[in-house]
């Protein structure tokens, strides 16, 4: 692949992980002011977020590798930047993936996962600063 495509599947996902994470945090906040019907959709939102994002970096790191040998220098710097943070996040995400089944309050919940994509999505801007120089898209 060229740096344009690697570069534009990054961004492809962020924007797909952007639209899982502005819908789940609508939901989580609805739920933290105490409208528990959207409880059960909140949780199984939480968790197939969980999931994406752990696919999600597994593909970053590889994009950032091919990046990284097309000479795409702040991929090079970044790329053990990275590795080292995704460590870190996949240890948060399992241990979020227990914390939503052990949380019975449901504005309590949503409070949780409301934080969790607010931070997530600071997250990607700043991810998208350290590879590309800035985000392509501020929500």
């Amino acid at each position: 692949m060229k740096v344009d495509e690697l570069k534009n599947e990054i961004l492809a996902q962020h924007h797909l992980l952007r639209a899982l994470l502005v819908d789940l945090g609508d939901v989580a906040q609805q739920v933290s002011e105490g409208d528990a019907s959207g409880e059960q959709v909140l949780r199984e939102g939480a968790h197939q977020l969980a999931h994406a994002l752990v696919r999600h970096m597994t593909d970053e790191e590889r994009l950032l590798e091919e990046l990284s040998r097309e000479g795409h220098a702040p991929s090079a710097e970044h790329l053990a930047e990275f590795q080292h943070n995704h460590v870190h996040q996949r240890e948060l995400l399992a241990s979020f993936n227990t914390r939503i089944e052990s949380v019975h309050a449901p504005r309590r919940l949503g409070q949780i996962i409301k934080a969790l994509t607010n931070a997530v999505i600071l997250d990607i801007e700043h991810e998208e600063t350290a590879i590309f120089g800035k985000p392509s898209f501020v929500v």
